[in-house]
């Protein structure tokens, strides 16, 4: 995986598509998405990643566009967390992870931090769920 801002210590951020990466995701038109971060976590980091992404969900959810996020931590001593974020546009969080106060906070997290990511849509599946 591969840090995808110069000199940022803390996240190492890497792609989950590798066939569409994430800053053409958050380039194309559209209505709602949803963000999807996995994030692994180095041995005894985790509450300390938790703090960090507060600081991130305070910050995300104070900038337009944002309408929800919510952690979701691995049972057991796992070392996963996944963050589902629900954004307007992909313009909209293009526009909040471009802005100075974004990289400030992603470099307090512990070094070995990974995030993997992938900007999702729903789909309609006739008789399950609506888009």
């Amino acid at each position: 995986m591969t840090s995808d801002v110069e000199g940022r210590p803390g996240v190492t951020f890497g792609e989950l598509d590798p066939g569409q990466g994430f800053a053409t995701q958050m380039s194309l038109n559209g209505g709602p998405c949803t963000l999807l971060d996995i994030l692994v976590i180095p041995p005894g980091g985790q509450e300390e990643v938790i703090e960090r992404w507060r600081q991130h969900a305070e910050y995300m959810l104070g900038r337009p566009g944002c309408i929800s996020t919510q952690m979701h931590r691995a049972l057991g001593e796992g070392g996963t967390l996944v963050n589902l974020a629900v954004w307007d546009s992909p313009s909209a969080l293009l526009a909040a992870v471009t802005a100075p106060e974004f990289a400030a906070i992603a470099s307090d997290y512990p070094p070995g931090t990974s995030c993997t990511r992938q900007l999702l849509s729903k789909v309609a599946v006739e008789g399950i769920c609506v888009a």
